[in-house]
């Protein structure tokens, strides 16, 4: 796990690769960041700089990512680095009484590639 730190050096969170599958070329990303610094795009760097160590360093080629219906700030996170939408896993987690759907998101090395030689 990586630590994520403000400008002023404090802690605002953690931010890990996991499910790292390396006959696929396929992994998720971990990400943590404190009720009191969410919003200001902690989170959305972190993730960022993953990827690249990700997709340029460790030469993986798909990222996963999957986030609770109506846990909007997660999926806008995911969009803004470049992740699409690629399914829906329907009714498939318990939560407060419930079922929620779970949101399927997908981004790949060429994607996220193109994205990041536009800048």
């Amino acid at each position: 796990m990586f630590t994520i730190e403000n400008l002023n050096g404090e802690y605002v969170g953690g931010v890990n690769l996991n499910s790292i599958d390396e006959k696929n070329g396929t992994f998720s990303i971990g990400v943590q960041v404190d009720r009191d610094h969410r919003g200001k795009g902690y989170g959305t760097r972190a993730i960022n700089i993953l990827l690249k160590y990700a997709f340029l360093e460790l030469r993986l080629n798909k990222f996963n990512e999957c986030t609770l219906e109506g846990n909007e700030p997660s999926a806008a996170m995911l969009r803004k680095v470049g992740c699409v939408q690629e399914g829906v896993r329907r009714k498939v987690i318990y939560t407060n009484g419930q079922y929620l759907d779970l949101l399927l998101f997908g981004l790949t090395k060429d994607e996220f590639m193109e994205k990041n030689t536009m800048k």
